[in-house]
């Protein structure tokens, strides 16, 4: 279980379809956006600093023993939680008409202390036992921010004391008399709105679109006073809003969450459980946490030992990387969807013509079978074929999928991955052993979907759906890398599919490379079935091949070349 996983079980809504969940490590904040169908969520992940014995997450550095895995685990879970909620609660769109003719970072600002209000409220009502991680991620949050008496800014100082008083109930450092007076004044209308949207909650009976939007415009009037606003400060485990100087890099000792600071953080949020039962959640979390690093740790040494083979094969390649993609399981899932039922009929048609290859075909002489005699006899059947076969012909099959992933072909990119995914979805069904097919995409660099060694699961998949389409198009290299996988395999049929515009470009002599790389592939037995997406140009580079325009066509033309391809492989 990696850190995606995790995510997702600690998700209030889990519903992958509707919102995508993305983990990046280039980030340092999560991300909350929206895309045509719902939510996009892009959380951080914690990074291992094997020298520095030190693991970096949202602007902190953790020890890297247990006490500092724990502690990072508790603040992922607070990233979860608060973004979850959004989710389950909070629509911008409300504010979308109000946001015009203002000023752009304060009515952000605005909009994201109703709706942190609304979010705490939520998770106070429904999981209270929530609260605990996210009053430390609060505290954690407090003690890395600077002093607003060091903040120049009368805006950012007045909305620093704003996000702390509403999150810690307590502020760092001073603040002027006039400016004490409007967070008072802001803190009194959030605190009512705050109940109100308690009872919400808890009766499932209210509409509040006009209660936030009242409460965001009386938030941005009290605060426009304080002139330019520079920046929209929000804290280090919440969506990111805007460049902030409130809270500065910070390294944490392992006592950090255990403190006076946390204690008022959970009284502002309004729990109350015993210690008891604080220390019953901490052995949990401790459980939690060392299976999370131990899961992770697992997964990054199986990608290291995958890499390390294709590297070694690397050489004989211009490729300038081999790597796996980031991840998206929800586009994945989005274009499956769009695409079930034509991989149902493919799936179906080539099963159809694997039975008739799988059936034993009797013979016009040897030893006689007493059955069919009876069955023809019985019917009155002029058939003569009623001897055994002497033996059965095996049938196996090694599958490699490529998906050309370069810039030409990113304005066909949703109809190729339409496409790879029906293959991956019939190679799953048809070939009952994971290791006997692979998929990859390649441009300039080699990406590995699903290597032989992978099962076709969640982290599969994701890869899929996370594919760019850039760079340069190296068909030989991605070709000659399928073959050295396929040629030591020992099945009866090695069948490499390539899915692309039939453009191989990349670097001089291209188009002979691609010829020299074919005639070794068929030297080791391996046939080359072209695939063009929306073109007929494989034909010029492939013998065995076949335009796709829409993916009825793939069913309509695959399974008659796969099934060719199936009875030369086996003698028939």
């Amino acid at each position: 279980m990696g850190y995606f996983e995790y995510a997702w079980s600690l998700f209030f809504e889990k519903d992958k379809f509707k919102t995508k969940l993305l983990i990046d490590p280039t980030f340092d904040q999560p991300i909350l956006a929206r895309d045509e169908v719902g939510f996009v969520i892009v959380l951080p992940e914690p990074i291992t600093h094997q020298e520095e014995e030190t693991i970096s997450f949202l602007g902190y550095r953790f020890p890297t023993g247990s006490e500092g895995k724990l502690l990072v685990v508790k603040l992922f879970k607070a990233c979860v939680f608060h973004l979850s909620a959004h989710v389950a609660v909070s629509d911008f769109e409300v504010y979308s008409d109000w946001e015009k003719q203002k000023d752009n970072r304060l009515a952000k600002f605005s909009e994201s202390l109703v709706e942190d209000t609304k979010v705490n409220a939520y998770i106070l009502t429904r999981y209270p036992d929530k609260l605990s991680d996210i009053a430390f991620a609060n505290s954690l949050a407090f003690k890395r921010s600077r002093s607003l008496g060091r903040i120049w800014n009368p805006a950012s100082r007045v909305m620093g004391a704003l996000l702390m008083q509403l999150n810690m109930g307590v502020i760092k450092g001073d603040v002027r008399t006039k400016e004490w007076e409007t967070v008072s004044q802001v803190m009194n209308q959030l605190t009512q709105l705050r109940r109100k949207f308690i009872e919400y909650f808890a009766s499932n009976h209210f509409n509040d679109d006009k209660m936030s939007l009242r409460a965001a415009d009386e938030t941005y009037h009290a605060l426009e006073c304080y002139g330019p606003v520079l920046e929209v400060p929000s804290l280090p485990h919440t969506e990111h809003l805007e460049h902030s100087i409130l809270f500065p890099q910070y390294r944490v000792q392992p006592d950090n969450g255990a403190s006076e600071v946390f204690s008022k953080c959970l009284a502002t949020l309004g729990e109350d459980s015993t210690d008891a039962q604080r220390r019953i959640e901490q052995k949990a979390v401790e459980a939690e946490a060392f299976q999370v690093f131990d899961s992770l740790s697992r997964e990054k040494g199986k990608e290291e030992k995958i890499l390390s083979r294709y590297e070694a094969l690397a050489f004989l390649t211009r490729f300038k990387s081999i790597g796996f993609p980031r991840e998206d399981h929800t586009e994945f899932l989005r274009t499956r969807a769009a695409t079930k039922s034509e991989t149902r009929r493919l799936i179906s048609s080539l099963m159809v013509g694997f039975d008739a290859l799988d059936e034993d075909p009797r013979k016009m002489y040897g030893v006689l079978d007493l059955q069919e005699i009876i069955q023809v006899m019985a019917s009155k059947n002029p058939r003569m074929d009623v001897f055994m076969r002497d033996e059965n012909i095996g049938k196996s099959y090694a599958w490699v999928v490529l998906l050309d992933a370069s810039r030409s072909m990113s304005p066909i990119a949703d109809d190729a991955r339409n496409l790879s995914i029906c293959l991956a979805e019939t190679a799953k069904e048809l070939l009952i052993d994971s290791s006997s097919w692979g998929l990859y995409a390649f441009n300039d660099r080699f990406l590995i979907l699903k290597d032989p060694t992978e099962r076709y699961g969640s982290k599969t998949k994701a890869r899929i759906g996370a594919l760019r389409f850039e760079g340069l198009t190296y068909m030989p290299d991605a070709l000659h890398l399928a073959g050295e996988f396929l040629k030591k395999r020992s099945e009866n049929l090695r069948l490499v599919t390539i899915l692309s515009d039939g453009w191989p470009y990349g670097y001089s002599k291209i188009d002979d490379a691609l010829k020299g790389t074919l005639k070794f592939l068929k030297k080791s037995g391996i046939v080359v079935i072209g695939i063009g997406v929306k073109t007929n140009r494989m034909e010029n580079l492939f013998r065995t091949n076949c335009a796709v325009k829409e993916p009825r066509d793939l069913t309509k033309r695959f399974p008659n070349l796969f099934l060719e391809a199936s009875r030369g492989a086996v003698g028939l």
